[in-house]
This record gives C-alpha cells, sequence and structure tokens, in this order.
C-alpha cells in the first residue's frame, strides 16, 4: 500500500468522525440554539479521546485482516464516535 492510498484512508476515517460529530451538533442545536462545535468537543474530552482511540484501533484492525477500504474506513471514524456518545 502507498503512502497516498494511506492518507486518503486516514481522511477517510476522519471523515467519518466529522460526519458523526456534525449530526450530533445538528441534533443538539434543535433544543439549544448557542450549542458550538467547539462546545461538544471539549464539554467532555474523555470522550473525544476515546472516540479517537477506537478510531485508530478499527482502522488497524481492518488494515490487519485486509478489510481496510474507503468506505471501511469512513464508516470506522463513524462507528467510533458513536461509541463515544454511547459512553455516557
Amino acid at each position: 500500500m502507498d503512502m497516498l492510498s494511506i492518507v486518503l484512508l486516514i481522511l477517510a476515517l476522519l471523515a467519518g468522525t466529522a460526519t458523526h460529530v456534525l449530526k450530533k451538533v445538528v441534533e443538539r442545536r434543535k433544543t439549544d440554539d448557542s450549542f458550538s462545535l467547539t462546545a461538544f468537543l471539549t464539554k467532555y474530552p474523555y470522550k473525544t479521546v476515546l472516540t479517537l482511540m477506537a478510531g485508530v484501533a478499527g482502522f488497524l484492525g481492518l488494515l490487519a485482516t485486509g478489510e481496510l477500504t474507503y468506505l471501511t474506513a469512513f464508516m470506522a471514524g463513524y462507528m467510533a464516535n458513536s461509541l463515544g456518545g454511547a459512553a455516557e
């Protein structure tokens, strides 16, 4: 796997995470107009760290099993953020 492919796969992982983060921010803003992305990321810093760790673990697991594609990298990021949100 060349460096460009790895960079694009990491970007897919980050895009999946960002998609889920924005989904949660939009949901929260429906009830609280003053809620911001910064507030979402800093209110519970351990969830942000959990999300990053789960995303990296999913990415490496998919890589190790030969199942890493742009779609699976994206979904690993999306699901990692979902897991971080479940830790409430």
